[in-house]
């Protein structure tokens, strides 16, 4: 990745992107959050940002290729589906760490979605179709998947 030095670590083409947050009632996590506008261009940026940040806590890079591309597929979802490809509207991914887990929040400024009306991809009627595997990947391969604010926010966990 090109915003990624030798050692892991982001380059300052990602920095300006990125804001570090801690949390008060839990000084064991910490993270950072990135705002980006709703265009696949940006997800480059997020990818990298994902990436370093999974790699300096997974040992298994099978894991941090997981953590990569579950966040690629939310941040697709966020930008394609939620906020309609609108470059005016945000996506704001959020990562967070403690001990035992990394998580990732994805959360668009569009109108959310109902879970159970995501047709199943496995279905004979759907195993044709162009998308809808996402969310199925999402929840097939992270430990936790967490939806909120009416599907406008979801959380990806994986254990470390």
């Amino acid at each position: 990745m090109d915003d990624l030095s030798d050692n892991g670590k982001l380059t300052e083409s990602v920095l300006p992107f990125i804001s570090p947050i801690s949390y008060p009632h839990d000084p064991g996590q910490s993270g950072m959050r990135i705002t980006i506008a709703s265009r696949f261009e940006e997800l480059e940026k997020v990818v990298d940002a994902a990436e370093s940040f999974y790699a300096s806590l997974l040992s298994d890079s099978d894991r941090v290729f997981v953590g990569v591309l579950l966040v690629s597929e939310a941040v697709s979802n966020a930008i394609e589906h939620g906020n309609g490809n609108d470059p005016s509207k945000r996506v704001t991914i959020e990562f967070r760490h403690d001990d035992s887990r990394t998580e990732c929040w994805v959360e668009d400024e569009g109108d959310g979605f109902d879970r159970d009306a995501i047709a199943d991809p496995l279905a004979s009627e759907n195993l044709l179709e162009d998308g809808g595997r996402g969310i199925f990947l999402i929840e097939r391969m992270a430990d936790e998947v967490v939806y909120e604010n009416g599907g406008r926010r979801i959380g990806i966990v994986l254990t470390i």
